[in-house]
Formats: structure tokens, sequence, C-alpha cells
């Protein structure tokens, strides 16, 4: 190897070590600390709950986003970092042990990586995991479930006077029903756990949230959410009717996707299904048959 060879290798390598140090000191691990700089720089907390040294699915979250450059001036931008460690190995003090433990309890989490975002008060705003498809797909994910959180009150549909939430969401299993009947379309139900449910996540940020569903959704069905959140405050007539629907129709998991007719009647089921929204229309379309 040349010496000009062996010094321009040299400065990579120094370069990347450094790189990776600023990432690192990107994250803080005190709660009160991460809250008082939100308020500070008006942004939302990042709180990534995680086994750094043992959790396969933490460490590939690590290596494909947070340690990524796009991540790194994504969150520059619009987050605090606060890593919420439950390390195997690594020491860590008796006072950040039991923070992450009561935070842990707080937020009722019960795996990693599970990411938590809160406003500079500690009120979660939204939640998610591993996306796949590198630090762009992670950054849209989050950034959508960031502009829904933001947007408000829900906005009355196109026609019927049906309330529907972003992105055309219902909430009221008659109004769906109503709005069917009207279109003559199908009720496209889906049963998630949307602030915990890591597939349900999945599925929402790989075809929920895609322009080809959305496109394919307003031609199609009627699309009525019905969630069993964790940390998400739902009205208890919400609540009651979930329940219900989910007892009625035998609900085992979730996400599960049903098809109902206008009348209310079963057509379909699906779930989450791999390949993005074009193989789960394809799915789904068979699940609906000759009801379409």
């Amino acid at each position: 190897m040349t010496r000009g060879l062996a010094s321009w290798v040299m400065a990579l390598a120094v370069a990347s070590v450094a790189t990776q140090a600023r990432a690192e000191d990107a994250w803080l691990t005190s709660y009160a600390d991460a809250l008082k700089l939100a308020a500070k720089e008006k942004k939302v907390v990042l709180m990534d709950f995680t086994g750094s040294d043992w959790c396969g699915w933490c460490k590939k979250l690590k290596a494909e986003v947070f340690d990524k450059p796009e991540f790194a001036d994504w969150a520059k931008k619009n987050a605090v970092l606060l890593e919420l460690d439950f390390p195997q190995s690594k020491p860590q003090s008796d006072e950040i042990k039991k923070q992450n433990a009561d935070l842990q309890q707080k937020f009722n989490i019960e795996g990693y990586p599970t990411i938590v975002f809160l406003d500079a008060t500690g009120k979660e705003v939204a939640r998610n995991g591993y996306v796949e498809g590198g630090p762009a797909a992670w950054i849209k994910a989050v950034d959508g479930l960031l502009a829904k959180k933001a947007g408000g009150a829900a906005k009355p549909a196109a026609e019927g006077g049906v309330e529907a939430g972003a992105e055309g969401w219902i909430t009221s299993y008659e109004d769906a029903l109503k709005l069917a009947k009207k279109e003559k379309k199908l009720v496209l139900a889906d049963f998630t756990g949307s602030d915990w449910c890591g597939w349900c996540i999945k599925l929402k940020s790989e075809v929920f949230d895609t322009a080809e569903f959305k496109e394919w959704a307003k031609k199609n069905v009627v699309l009525l959410e019905l969630d069993f959140p964790k940390q998400k405050q739902l009205p208890d007539d919400l609540k009651k009717q979930n329940q219900e629907l989910a007892q009625k129709n035998n609900i085992q998991g979730y996400p599960t996707i049903l098809f109902f007719d206008a009348k209310g009647k079963k057509v379909g089921q699906t779930g989450y299904v791999k390949g993005g929204p074009e193989a789960w229309i394809k799915e789904a379309e068979k699940a609906m048959g000759s009801k379409r």
C-alpha cells in the first residue's frame, strides 16, 4: 500500500469513528433532561426502548436507521433523542436502571425495540418500532404518524354527514355501514392496536399510508378503524363499540382486516401481507370476491 493510499484509508477511518461518536453523543439518557430540551427547542422526544447488547431487532434498527446520516439530519431538525436501555451485560447506574424501569411500566412497553414519541409535557403522541427499508422508509413512517397527530380534530367526509378522521378513516361502525350503502361499497374494518402492535404499525406504514392504497380505497371501500390502543385515549362509547365488534367477530389478534357489506355481513378477511400495497390489494380483492 502506498503512503498516500494509507493516509487516505486512515483519514477515512478516523472520520467514520468521529461520525459514529457524534451520533452516540446525540442520545440523552435522562428523561428529565430530554423533556427540558424538547421544550426549549420545540421538538418531540424520541424515546428508544432498547436492549442494546442482546436484542437483534434493536441492533438492526440502530445499524439500518439510527447510525445513518439521513436519520441524524432528520433528528437534528425534529427530535430530542432519548435512549432507554435494558442491557444484559453493559453496566448502568442504579439511577438510570430505576428511571428506565419506571418509564417501561408507565408506557406499558412489552417488547424491544419500541419507539415512543412525546411532546415536551411528556404526553405520548405516537409510537412505532423497526421499519424495513432503511432511514428513508423509517422517516416516512414516522413523519406520517406525527403529521396525523398534528392534524387535529376529525374532518367531515365529503358526503352523508359522516365524520372521517385522518386519510378518510371512520370510527363509527353505524356511520360506516350507512356510507357503504350510499356509495355501494364494502366496509374495510381494521381491527388494530395502533400505538403498540408492531404488525399493525408495519401494515399502516407499508400499505395504508401509501398513495396506491388510498387511490384503491377511494374507489372500492369505506375505511373503518376499530382501535384497541394501550396509551391513546378513546371515548367510552367507542371502546364499547370496538370491544363488542371484536367479540362478535371472534377477533383473535391484530391486525385483522374484515370486509362487511352494507348490512354488516362479513364477506372476507385478511391481515398483514408482505410486499407493499400491490400485494396487499391483490389479497384483499381475493378476500372481497364477487362482493367487490
